[in-house]
């Protein structure tokens, strides 16, 4: 079951994270930028950047330079009115956020994060094993962590094999866990 690992926000809100602002670039107000979001392509081309602060509104900056950083899974990012370092550090830490319309359109049975954290599990017969609180992303498939109605939490392989259905407008999934999983 193919699942979209990183979420561009929580259920219910009107802004999602796409990205971090991760720190100055040199002396001019360049900045790195890391993508949290498993489309980094859509930073390319991009006009303006939406950015937050924690306790101020979304401000946005038109986008004077925004490329690949070579070997290193983040961006390159000039703004205008960021033009020296110390403009670029107080960014530093800031998100990269976009509206919930500019959200990349998913295919068939892929989910934002948002969409399985808290979902209830149950197995074929309907019995409810618990929901979902984390996920962890391992590199081979993700495993959603699920809490039982007595407190534990128990690892759920996000494979094929092992989730049968997901209706995140229901809030439901159901499982099949194999034998000796959560013995």
């Amino acid at each position: 079951m193919s699942k979209k690992r990183k979420s561009d926000g929580a259920k219910g809100r009107e802004r999602y994270e796409i990205g971090r602002i991760a720190s100055p670039h040199g002396i001019k107000g360049d900045m790195t930028l890391l993508p949290l979001t498993d489309f980094p392509e859509r930073f390319e081309g991009m006009e303006t950047l939406d950015i937050a602060l924690p306790g101020k509104p979304v401000r946005s900056y038109k986008v004077r330079r925004i490329e690949p950083y070579a070997g290193k899974n983040t961006f390159l990012v000039s703004l205008e009115g960021v033009t020296d370092r110390n403009a670029a550090e107080a960014l530093n830490g800031a998100s990269v956020t976009v509206p919930a319309g500019e959200r990349v359109e998913l295919e068939e049975n892929e989910y934002w994060l948002d969409d399985i954290i808290g979902l209830e599990v149950s197995d074929a017969a309907g019995n409810v094993l618990g929901r979902i609180k984390d996920i962890m992303f391992t590199g081979a498939n993700d495993v959603y962590l699920v809490e039982t109605p007595e407190g534990a939490l128990k690892a759920l392989p996000a494979v094929d094999s092992v989730i049968k259905s997901v209706d995140a407008e229901k809030g439901t999934m159901t499982a099949d866990i194999p034998a000796g999983l959560w013995d």
